[in-house]
């Protein structure tokens, strides 16, 4: 005779044994259902990768890109992403391919090392300096003009993806080249001031150190007619460079661009004395003297002319006070 447990003996409420069916097939409804939707994904996928073949990269897209926003748990949302990207840099719109990095970074697990490093090629390949170019055979659309502010948003978003990451980091030196690019060169100085000061040990320090100088110092060429301030800048940044990275191979770069400004300076300085020697105004061309032996003791030393000008306004102007000095600029 068969006896029944007393701990199954709930068993027998017609209302439980129910509800445990109803759990039962409920759940395997849903293993069911799951089964089927990746199945009816990865066949979306498959399609979708189809279109690409036979050359239809539009409807393709619109195919992965519905995919990943219907299916963003699926296994095949990623490589759908993946799949944006590339269709997007091949069709020229650079803003769509970064938004869908930018995607795999934040909600798909596993991807954020590669698509942050992609996120970074790409904006580089927009700004001229990166490495990733399409290696298709079939005619490309001609790519869309992304604006500098875009450009500088990108860089923006990279550094907040992964601030002290590698890239992140290389983002920073970047965004200091944006700025240059789009004409807002005194943020660039300080961007570049700044990564060169934050990262001095990196491998792209004494480049941003550089470019510090060099950008003050091609304001400066730019401006020479009316750009005593220029002048300076240019001046006092390449020092800094110079004393900063003394071992950089850019030092003789720097040097070069250094001397050409100090060559300048004294230049404009004699020409000063000169102009009031020729009208008689001893006193203000002692002034531009004693500025030269000050600045440039090398040329007083080299140049014996110069040199008994300038002890003869010492000898005769002993206290020169700069009261009028120099035309009106």
């Amino acid at each position: 005779m068969f006896v029944t447990s007393p701990s199954f003996s709930f068993l027998r409420s017609p209302v439980i044994a129910g509800l445990l069916c109803f759990v039962l097939l409920s759940f395997c409804l849903e293993k069911t259902q799951a089964a089927d939707d990746s199945e009816t994904v990865r066949r979306l996928y498959q399609k979708a990768q189809r279109l690409v073949a036979e050359g239809d990269s539009e409807e393709a897209l619109d195919r992965f890109l519905t995919l990943a926003q219907k299916y963003p748990q699926s296994e095949w949302a990623p490589a759908s992403l993946w799949e944006v990207y590339r269709i997007s840099v091949h069709l020229g719109d650079d803003e769509s391919a970064f938004e869908a990095l930018n995607r795999l970074i934040i909600g798909q697990p596993g991807h954020f090392e590669k698509a942050h490093a992609a996120q970074l090629q790409l904006v580089k390949r927009l700004l001229g300096g990166g490495k990733e170019t399409r290696r298709s055979l079939e005619p490309v659309r001609k790519s869309q003009t992304t604006s500098p502010e875009i450009i500088q948003e990108m860089l923006k978003t990279i550094i907040k993806n992964g601030p002290q990451s590698e890239v992140g980091i290389q983002a920073h030196y970047y965004l200091g080249i944006a700025l240059e690019k789009n004409g807002e060169f005194k943020e660039a100085i300080a961007m570049h001031e700044d990564f060169a000061e934050t990262y001095p040990q990196h491998e792209l320090a004494d480049d941003a150190g550089y470019q510090v100088g060099y950008i003050a110092y091609k304001q400066w060429k730019t401006m020479r007619s009316t750009g005593p301030h220029q002048r300076e800048n240019a001046a006092i940044y390449l020092a800094w460079f110079i004393a900063k990275f003394p071992e950089s191979d850019k030092v003789a770069q720097a040097r070069s661009c250094l001397s050409e400004v100090r060559s300048s300076e004294l230049r404009e300085l004699m020409s000063l004395a000169r102009f009031y020697e020729s009208r008689g105004n001893e006193k203000a061309a002692a002034i531009y003297h004693e500025q030269i032996a000050s600045r440039f003791p090398e040329a007083v030393i080299t140049d014996k002319d110069l040199r008994e000008k300038v002890m003869k306004s010492a000898q005769t102007n002993p206290a020169v006070e700069p009261d009028v000095v120099g035309p009106v600029r």
